[in-house]
């Protein structure tokens, strides 16, 4: 008697085509999402260290700008080239004054010549023993209120200085100052300075005409930042007074990219400045 063996072969079965475009489909999906999560994080990350390059490169020349400026005579600080540019005027040395000498140069006032006692001019100023610290003493000043009376071609409060022992000034012209000082200071100053923006560029500029109305931005230059936008003005000025503190504000735009609109980064640089008044 035969006995049927069993049937040891299963069937077969493949995929239908609407399950294999249903996979398709899914993969497709999975892998825009994929994708476009991987490019979002690459241009998260990529912004960021744009806005961490911007933000240093701000920082770096906003402390620069604050230490010059820190030792500027506050009266020197002004704007020009239509507020894109901070002119100031570094002390370079300064002190007591002790008065003026006379024609002979054999005794001395107790104070110098001004508009209020109408005394002879005199060009030689006699000073308590200074040094100069900071660059090249190239003019006296004494009593400067605001920065007309230090720059133009006859400042009243600006002096060209001729020579110096560290108890004497020689200058000239022979000054009728427009004030005596109110605690009796004199001060060494060197030729001007400034910052401006310039063809989206933050440059310092040294060594400046003190009888110009404005920056010459043609000179000679140092870069201190690129990627500057001359979109909003850079500088603002609080001038001081005998008993007020100038103030600087800085309010630059540093920004990487074309614009705003086609995703471009940007930084703003927010920063005062205090020059202590020392009349």
């Amino acid at each position: 008697m035969l006995r049927q063996l069993p049937n040891t072969h299963k069937s077969i079965r493949g995929f239908t085509l609407l399950e294999v475009i249903t996979v398709i489909v899914i993969l497709a999906i999975l892998s825009v999402l994929g994708t476009r999560f991987v490019l979002d994080t690459t241009k998260a990350y990529q912004s960021t260290q744009t806005r961490a390059r911007l933000i240093n490169t701000g920082r770096q020349a906003v402390e620069r700008m604050s230490r010059q400026l820190r030792v500027s005579l506050p009266y020197s600080v002004r704007l020009t080239n239509g507020n894109m540019c901070l002119e100031f005027m570094p002390i370079a040395s300064g002190g007591n004054y002790r008065g003026a000498l006379n024609g002979t140069g054999t005794a001395y006032t107790e104070y110098v010549p001004d508009l209020i006692n109408t005394a002879t001019p005199s060009g030689t100023l006699v000073v308590s023993p200074h040094t100069v610290d900071f660059g090249s003493a190239q003019y006296v000043s004494i009593g400067a209120m605001t920065d007309t009376e230090l720059y133009g071609a006859s400042p009243s409060s600006r002096a060209t200085l001729i020579s110096r022992t560290s108890t004497q000034l020689t200058y000239s012209p022979a000054k009728g100052w427009a004030r005596n000082s109110v605690n009796k200071r004199f001060y060494l100053l060197d030729k001007p300075q400034a910052f401006c923006v310039v063809n989206n560029q933050l440059r310092f500029y040294d060594n400046q005409d003190v009888t110009a109305a404005s920056v010459d931005t043609s000179a000679a230059s140092s870069l201190l930042a690129d990627n500057v936008t001359g979109t909003t003005t850079p500088f603002a000025l609080t001038a001081g007074s005998e008993n007020r503190n100038t103030v600087v504000q800085f309010n630059i735009t540093f920004m990487q990219g074309t614009s705003i609109a086609q995703g471009a980064e940007s930084v703003v640089i927010n920063h005062a400045v205090m020059i202590r008044n020392v009349p």
